[in-house]
């Protein structure tokens, strides 16, 4: 079964972690993007996706079945929406619009247990509704952290956001931030592309994962962010894949 020692131990080698995003709430999409193996991770997109809290539980055994790891991107970076799917097992939390190291300590708090955190404490589906209600609180394995820089006061607080000991990665959304830099959707912009290299550069010296969430299913552009040194790349997303095959008739 795969864990967040072995995710953290294969980043720390070197070796890029790639998952995909889902907007869509079926756990046969869920099942289908797990059996495929290409992903560590799948990201349940609270923030731009259509699921409701009835539809968590069913789509995360779907993705744990096949051996990849359920992560969630919050709606927003506050206690309100973490407090709202804590207990459904998420092993990774991506933190939108991430602009200061106080969000982040915010957070985190609300994902550790007391003494370390101030997550509330129950039976839920996260410890099996009790059965493993034990282990769930002595567990010392913290979930993975991924700060999302999507916008210009995440870009101008960089060294503050990335001071921190818990953060495992960064990953830049690309539309967000382009849209908060004046150039919405042109990835070729010099002001975007100066944005991304600045955000990689500090990554890299802070020694923190750095990566992007690439929309269109490109191998060439995965490719090429490997190459620029991402770690942590989110692989298009459900609903693009869907519609990126198109049929042609000569």
């Amino acid at each position: 079964m795969k864990t967040l020692t072995d995710l953290r131990k294969n980043i720390n080698n070197g070796k890029p972690s790639i998952g995909t995003w889902m907007q869509i709430p079926s756990p046969e999409i869920a099942e289908i993007l797990s059996a495929t193996k290409y992903y560590d991770w799948i990201v349940i997109d609270m923030e731009h996706g259509t699921f409701s809290r009835s539809d968590i539980a069913s789509i995360i055994r779907a993705i744990e079945v096949n051996d990849s790891l359920p992560f969630v991107r919050l709606q927003k970076s506050n206690r309100t929406s973490v407090k709202n799917i804590i207990d459904f097992g998420f092993k990774g939390f991506i933190l939108p619009m991430i602009e200061s190291k106080n969000q982040l300590i915010e957070i985190k708090n609300e994902l550790l247990y007391p003494p370390l955190g101030k997550r509330g404490v129950g039976f839920s589906r996260s410890n099996q509704y009790g059965i493993n209600f034990e282990k769930a609180i002595k567990n010392k394995e913290r979930p993975f952290l991924v700060g999302m820089i999507e916008t210009k006061g995440g870009l101008d607080n960089i060294n503050e956001i990335l001071n921190t000991d818990f953060l495992d990665a960064i990953i830049i959304g690309p539309y967000d931030l382009s849209a908060s830099l004046g150039v919405c959707g042109d990835f070729e912009s010099i002001i975007f592309k100066e944005a991304y290299e600045f955000i990689k550069n500090k990554c890299f010296k802070k020694n923190i994962n750095f990566g992007i969430h690439i929309v269109e299913p490109s191998n060439a552009k995965l490719e090429k962010s490997i190459k620029e040194g991402c770690k942590f790349i989110a692989y298009s997303i459900d609903s693009v894949i869907l519609h990126s095959v198109k049929p042609t008739i000569n």
